[in-house]
């Protein structure tokens, strides 16, 4: 029981080693994108952590504080050394002050990140029994909980963090994500309007209120919510993102294709503007239009598989079947760690494969790669009918015969 509570621990830290569980936004492998909910926290010790990607350069810590900030950021870039610096300073601290909340988040950090079974399980029992007594603390330590999946007792946190001060905005914004994780958009919708209250200014927990409305299907409240996150930050990417969504599913295809325009200015290096927006002129009927936009993410992001995927679709559409076949083999040869994504490629390929066989049987000199297009087509299809197969086996022996 505590090796496995020990590995869903681990899997879940370095899952979201690069990313700090309070930045992340949802996506999916599929086109168009869903939206995306701002997650990181109002409070300026929380941060947006996220990894460089960068050498960590080895240091030891003078305060607890400076240990926790390194661990929050980047964790599992951190050398040896400067986990081992932050440990001492948390044993040391723990000495005279056994419930202090960030020496014992750096202590159960760094028992993590040596994958010792016992005191990550005897630590983290522990961390859901502190009760800080500072609303910031709260959210520290509601944060590293919810990191692990433990929405409940970080939910706790939470909710002390506003009973300690009923003002605190953070804390509403922290309740607002809790509860729409549980898929209680009721109260998720509470929280986020306590959070404008309080803050006005406020424009991620004005996106995040437009994002639950969306998932409601309120798409009047959530063009409200997320065109004042606009106003209230007019570079701020993920509120056109989410608002071209909800233009998109109401069919207003003009206004959701300004918005996703708007979005890629903004995020020219990230996939989902140009996937939505690809989307969008696919619904308009322009097609050329379609495979352009994701030819061009394609030459800023070449190894995208999901901007292939769907470009090597649409190609197939075209009856443009060998750059499908090529983009779609790509991809399969890559054989990512999704079996229902592995599944549809594979799908799509043999698909893919029939038409480009039968193309190429038309024309003079090219019955080699058919005959290994139509064989593509039997080995990664599935359920084929036995008289399909014996067809498909006497093309192959009639092109044989023409080498």
């Amino acid at each position: 029981m505590k090796k496995s509570l020990l590995m869903i621990l681990i899997c879940i830290l370095w899952a979201c080693a690069s990313q700090d569980l309070r930045s992340q936004s949802s996506e999916s492998l599929s086109s168009p994108q869903p939206p995306s909910k701002d997650t990181r926290p109002l409070n300026s010790t929380a941060g947006n952590a996220t990894s460089t990607g960068e050498p960590v350069e080895k240091k030891s810590y003078k305060t607890i504080d400076d240990a926790y900030s390194a661990m929050k950021k980047n964790l599992s870039e951190l050398p040896e050394e400067s986990v081992k610096s932050a440990f001492e300073l948390a044993v040391k601290t723990l000495k005279d002050h056994p419930n202090h909340v960030i020496a014992n988040i750096v202590l159960f950090e760094a028992h993590l990140y040596k994958k010792n079974e016992e005191q990550v399980v005897e630590l983290f029992n522990k961390l859901v029994r502190l009760t800080p007594e500072t609303p910031e603390l709260c959210i520290e330590l509601g944060a590293v909980i919810a990191k692990l999946g433990k929405i409940s007792e970080a939910m706790i946190q939470f909710q002390r963090s506003v009973e300690l001060d009923p003002n605190y905005a953070t804390g509403y914004y922290n309740l607002g994500r809790a509860y729409f994780m549980k898929r209680d958009f009721e109260q998720a919708i509470i929280a986020y309007k306590k959070t404008v209250e309080l803050n006005p200014r406020e424009h991620r927990a004005w996106n995040n209120l437009g994002w639950v409305y969306m998932a409601q299907k309120d798409f009047e409240h959530s063009m409200t919510s997320l065109k004042r996150a606009i106003q209230e930050k007019q570079d701020y990417p993920v509120a056109y993102l989410n608002l071209g969504m909800v233009y998109l599913l109401q069919k207003d295809l003009d206004n959701a294709e300004g918005m996703f325009k708007q979005y890629i200015e903004l995020k020219p290096d990230d996939s989902e503007g140009y996937r939505n927006l690809s989307s969008v002129y696919q619904q308009k009927g322009k097609m050329d239009d379609a495979i352009q936009i994701l030819r061009t993410f394609l030459q800023i992001k070449p190894d995208d598989i999901i901007a292939k995927n769907n470009l090597a679709v649409l190609l197939l559409s075209k009856a443009r079947y060998g750059e499908s076949v090529r983009l779609l083999k790509s991809i399969h040869n890559k054989n990512v760690n999704d079996p229902k994504f592995n599944k549809e490629v594979a799908k799509t390929l043999a698909v893919a494969s029939y038409h480009l066989a039968e193309a190429l049987t038309k024309r003079e000199g090219k019955s080699k790669q058919a005959i290994d297009a139509y064989r593509d087509y039997l080995n990664l299809s599935d359920n084929l009918s036995e008289d399909l197969i014996k067809e498909i086996e006497m093309k192959i022996k009639r092109l044989e015969n023409t080498i």
